[in-house]
């Protein structure tokens, strides 16, 4: 189940039903990001606004009261929300891509040697997409804070796909905008 990733105004996405939506939108001191996450998930369940209701869980994040089955994740940097909605648990991180050298400390070993093969000058990205793909899986997995980076081992596939594992599997799909660094994690079910 791949992502449908959008940018710019909610009355131009389309949507398939079934996809996962990562909404990327610029932030707005006039409507808060818990807005913008209630409005996402009315145009995908074809509700009034009126009828989604947002809460947190005991440890703060967003969780959508009703409608019933839906999910949202949110992150936000460098002046743009990331908001994610589905009908099945998502997780969404997203982080300002900067040329601050990798924290090697918070890599597993085997993403350190990864990312020490590759030019220096590539390295920073390199380090930034595996850590956004780490937030996204600790999110998923729901106590961000209880989870040490160096355990989530992350596996890059490809451009776009890479998995994450610690106390589960999950499937991740980023992206570079150009100024950042974005992911979407979704559970793997065997």
């Amino acid at each position: 189940m791949t992502p449908l990733w959008h940018d710019g105004p909610l009355a131009a996405l389309t949507w398939d039903g079934t996809a996962p939506v990562a909404w990327r939108v610029a932030d707005d001191p006039g409507v808060p990001r818990h807005v913008r996450a209630a409005q996402l998930v009315a145009h995908l369940s074809g509700r009034p606004v009126a009828e989604v209701t947002l809460a947190r869980d005991p440890l703060g994040a967003p969780r959508v009261a009703r409608p019933a089955r839906w999910h949202v994740s949110l992150s936000h940097r460098g002046g743009h929300a990331l908001i994610g909605a589905a009908t099945c648990a998502i997780a969404v991180d997203r982080e300002v891509v900067d040329d601050a050298p990798p924290l090697w400390d918070m890599l597993t070993p085997d993403e350190a040697r990864a990312i020490a093969a590759l030019p220096a000058p590539a390295q920073p990205r390199a380090w930034l997409r595996r850590w956004t793909i780490k937030e996204a899986h600790a999110k998923l997995v729901g106590d961000p804070r209880r989870l040490a980076p160096e355990r989530i081992a992350t596996l890059i596939l490809d451009e776009c796909h890479a998995t994450a594992e610690c106390e589960g599997r999950s499937r991740c799909w980023t992206r570079d905008t150009g100024d950042a660094i974005e992911t979407v994690a979704l559970w793997d079910w065997p």
